[in-house]
């Protein structure tokens, strides 16, 4: 049966500028309004709902195995409800969930992307990101003297919400337009070609600017996947050689000039030296490995199960009460890490369950073909060995729409 499904009352042209409008919601929010993040969320679904055929959206739904599987990452939460103390907790991560469903419901009712409609969504994303991290740098440069001072101190620089969600996003807006780059696509004209260079250099710049390692570790894997393959499968081993032979010579180079980046490399040193003889109050790294430790040990509870997505924060307040009474209560963290994290809520079982969830969509949908679907994954999967990526709107939002958007595309036409 066609997965595909036709538009009602609108057009198939103007429905699908209507899906790229909900994205670009979605990704002004990203930058300036959670609640603006949740509007684009909610209308890519009531625009499925009113401008498909929602009975053949819903069988198209459950006859995709790649999109009812991303549903896991709320069942596993959901069904934890049943042996949570903590209610009102659970319900709370339960919502944080909800888009695993909606967003998967949504696409399926969506006929594949035409080109320029694609395009513009990726345009979209970096354009966003071009306008706030050119206003966070302004900011910075404005006060440079106060914000490197905090910087010695364990601070970053100033950036919307959590640094380590928005500095992933802009990496991932530096393979957006590696992709268009690369792929020679233009909205307008092939002049662009000079536009999405500039980006190119100005968002490897500001990566480093903004020092964040989470991001710094993603950016390099991306790019040494996407040399890897220009290396072997496009058959350049020349030129690609040399420009991994630059690329492994760049962080040592941004080491040397950079003075953010120097500045975080120093505290550190000074987190690691102060962890090693005890002193934990204060710190940065230290905090998310005592974070660490202490999901592992929530986990011992039940390694099955789990304790429940309910009643994390209580046992981790268990820990730390415990363990690391000294520690202040503004560093009582629960695990910066993903895979912890639904280890300690819901176990062996559903960490499992979880990683079947994530990886499916990349093999059944055909995505390790797709270069920058394959960046997606390194980016997200990388980070959550020092944060809970997915546990939080933003995350999950960069993570599901281009999931999606990347399950659309490999859609025949």
């Amino acid at each position: 049966m066609n997965s595909t499904t036709s538009t009602r009352f609108l057009s198939k042209d103007k429905f699908q500028w209507l899906i790229v409008l909900c994205c670009l919601v979605l990704f002004i929010g990203f930058v300036c309004s959670r609640a603006l993040a949740s509007i684009g969320m909610i209308s890519l679904l009531v625009a499925a709902l009113l401008f498909t055929d929602t009975i053949q959206t819903l069988k198209s739904y459950f006859l995709r195995k790649e999109l009812w599987v991303i549903s896991l990452f709320f069942w596993l939460v959901f069904i934890s409800g049943i042996y949570s103390e903590d209610k009102a907790s659970w319900l709370n991560w339960v919502r944080i969930k909800i888009p695993y469903i909606a967003l998967p419901l949504a696409f399926a009712g969506l006929k594949r992307l035409e080109e320029k409609q694609f395009v513009s969504i990726l345009y979209g994303f970096i354009l966003i990101f071009l306008i706030s991290t050119f206003l966070i740098l302004g900011n910075y440069f404005l006060h440079y003297s106060q914000i490197t001072d905090a910087m010695t101190s364990g601070s970053g620089i100033p950036m919307p919400y959590s640094h380590i969600r928005y500095t992933l996003m802009l990496a991932f807006s530096f393979f957006c337009c590696w992709h268009l780059f690369e792929k020679k696509q233009f909205l307008f004209h092939k002049g662009e070609r000079w536009a999405q260079l500039l980006y190119l250099v100005f968002g490897f710049a500001a990566i480093h600017i903004l020092s964040v390692r989470s991001s710094l570790l993603a950016l390099y894997l991306g790019i040494f996947s996407l040399l890897l393959r220009f290396i072997f499968v496009r058959k350049k081993f020349l030129l690609g050689g040399v420009l991994l032979l630059a690329t492994l010579c760049m962080p040592y180079l941004a080491l040397q000039f950079i003075p953010s980046l120097q500045n975080k490399w120093q505290y550190m040193d000074y987190d690691r030296h102060a962890f090693a003889e005890g002193r934990i109050n204060n710190l940065s790294d230290g905090i998310r490995l005592i974070s660490m430790q202490g999901g592992i040990d929530v986990a011992k509870k039940n390694w099955l199960i789990g304790v429940g997505a309910g009643d994390l924060k209580d046992e981790m307040e268990v820990f730390y009460n415990r363990d690391f009474r000294q520690l202040k209560q503004a560093d009582h963290k629960l695990p910066h890490n993903q895979l912890i994290w639904v280890l300690a809520t819901t176990g062996i079982i559903g960490l499992s369950l979880f990683l079947f969830a994530f990886f499916f969509p990349f093999f059944s949908a055909g995505l390790y073909e797709n270069s920058l679907a394959v960046v997606l994954y390194l980016v997200i999967f990388s980070s959550f060995f020092t944060e809970a990526t997915l546990e939080e709107q933003m995350g999950t939002g960069l993570y599901l729409i281009f999931l999606l958007l990347f399950i659309n595309q490999s859609q025949k036409a």
